[in-house]
């Protein structure tokens, strides 16, 4: 079967969003609110450029699993466990990503909670990235303390990536075997 269409969707969104959007590096740490096909694919790129922790956060077990399967070295069940002080710990404080693949308003404000503070004239803080598509009429208000630190919020469409540029490096990561386009 041609697994290639879903290149031009979630692909093109989850590890655009990693490689292009937010230049994930080697040893960043990033955090993904949302194991479906969009974060699946966050996850993916995030361990292709060997980016460390990565944490996949979901309410469902079975995506989590799931999420370890693509390269998350972490899964937290939010519905279990208070995910922000897990993050934090995982982090060594928050972490340098955290990417929301949901769009939901409390997710929002939860990936700015997670994005690690810096300190001014030292470093940056944490960048949070809403990929997710917020539904009609929900409005997110952001506790706008959490910008304190120099952490940043942004947002992304189609993970900023150019066809011409990113959809042959994205089918070449799947003859690698590295973007598991079968499972997804």
């Amino acid at each position: 079967t041609d697994v290639t269409s879903i290149i031009g969707c979630a692909v093109m969104t989850g590890a655009g969003a990693i490689i292009n959007t937010l230049q994930v590096r080697s040893g960043q740490s990033v955090v993904i609110v949302g194991a479906g096909g969009i974060g699946l694919c966050a996850v993916a790129a995030a361990a292709i450029v060997d980016a460390h922790p990565i944490i996949a956060v979901d309410v469902n077990d079975d995506k989590l699993a799931f999420a370890r399967t693509f390269g998350a070295t972490h899964a937290i069940n939010s519905k279990k466990v208070e995910a922000i002080p897990a993050i934090r710990d995982l982090t060594g404080g928050g972490a340098d990503y955290a990417i929301d693949a949901i769009g939901l308003p409390q997710t929002q404000e939860q990936i700015l909670r997670a994005a690690r503070m810096g300190y001014s004239g030292l470093n940056r803080g944490g960048t949070a990235l809403l990929i997710g598509i917020t539904p009609p009429g929900a409005q997110a208000t952001l506790d706008t303390s959490l910008f304190m630190g120099g952490r940043s919020f942004t947002r992304t469409s189609g993970g900023d990536c150019r066809p011409d540029r990113d959809f042959p490096l994205f089918v070449r990561w799947y003859r690698e075997g590295k973007l598991k386009l079968d499972e997804l």
